[in-house]
């Protein structure tokens, strides 16, 4: 004996496959479609449709039924899909997709909702997903060895110390599979970021970099504890700024900078050779990052939000 179900709302509904199997052995041991119904809890006009759209000519076969009726689903969607019917708005997506450009961002753009460009990239354009920013990563793991001591460190300013200024800088450096590396250098409240290629992770190639870039001078600048900022009292002393530092195994005191390093990882993944590219390859990689709009900024670009290269929209 069935189970006898709860009284249905007396609302049209979809059969699932084992509502299906289960009608077809009801009907099979001689019940009514009405008792049929009774018996799944719905409403004996959704057993007459299901009879009537689904059935064959040596009767109902559950198997069968479910292939038709999803197959009707898929097509009753079809028109429904706004990617898949407007190849100028499937266009637009395609030449706007980049790592560096999550589908969010785009959404907003082209005023689409940035799902309805997920679902067309799973289920259409399986060959564009590569262009997706990375979604997962290894977490990384820190304080699991034991810091070296390291005197330089002593005299350092604390984050805790750092002024609420107008103008102020994160930076870190980006590891290859080479020697050479990312400098990057991140302003606060605009996201607006610099990056330059050091031949090495040396204190010396870290300051010569740095020195080189006018727009760091006169602010603040807060970096971790690693050994290539050891000279940052003569960066202070060239570059008019103050430097403040992170507390040790403390990534997310400088999260902004944090932040930006992963959306480089997209176009360069770990184990990336920087040597193999040249500081036009990565201008352009910066300006791309700089004129994008970020949510976390209104939508607005960093380049709009600093003020300081260009007038962007």
């Amino acid at each position: 004996m069935l189970k006898q179900p709860k009284h249905h709302t007396g609302m049209h509904t979809h059969l699932t496959r084992d509502a299906r199997i289960a009608l077809a052995a009801l009907l099979a041991s001689g019940l009514s479609q009405r008792k049929a119904a009774k018996h799944l809890g719905v409403c004996h006009s959704t057993v007459s449709r299901e009879l009537r759209r689904n059935s064959r000519s040596r009767g109902y076969h559950a198997t069968h039924a479910d292939v038709l009726a999803r197959g009707r689903r898929r097509r009753s969607k079809q028109k429904y899909r706004l990617l898949e019917n407007n190849q100028r708005m499937a266009s637009l997506v395609e030449a706007l997709l980049d790592p560096l450009v999550s589908p969010e961002c785009i959404g907003h753009l082209l005023d689409i909702a940035h799902g309805t460009i997920y679902t067309w990239l799973y289920r259409t354009r399986p060959d564009l997903i590569e262009h997706l920013p990375q979604r997962t990563r290894r977490r990384r793991r820190y304080g699991s060895k034991r810091a070296k001591k390291q005197g330089w460190t002593r005299l350092v300013r604390s984050i805790e110390e750092r002024p609420d200024a107008l103008e102020s800088w994160e930076g870190d450096t980006v590891k290859g599979s080479t020697r050479a590396r990312l400098l990057t250098h991140v302003e606060r409240r605009s996201l607006y970021t610099f990056a330059d290629l050091i031949p090495d992770g040396t204190a010396e190639a870290v300051h010569a970099a740095t020195l080189q870039r006018s727009a760091l001078h006169h602010s603040t600048l807060t970096y971790d504890r690693g050994s290539e900022f050891a000279l940052w009292a003569h960066t202070e002393r060239r570059t008019y700024s103050k430097v403040f530092f992170a507390r040790p195994h403390a990534p997310w005191q400088r999260g902004k900078n944090e932040n930006t390093n992963g959306r480089l990882r997209r176009p360069f993944p770990k184990r990336f050779d920087f040597a193999t590219i040249s500081k036009q390859d990565l201008a352009s990689i910066t300006d791309l990052m700089n004129h994008t709009p970020r949510k976390s900024l209104s939508w607005r670009t960093p380049c709009r939000v600093w003020g300081k290269c260009c007038v962007s929209d």
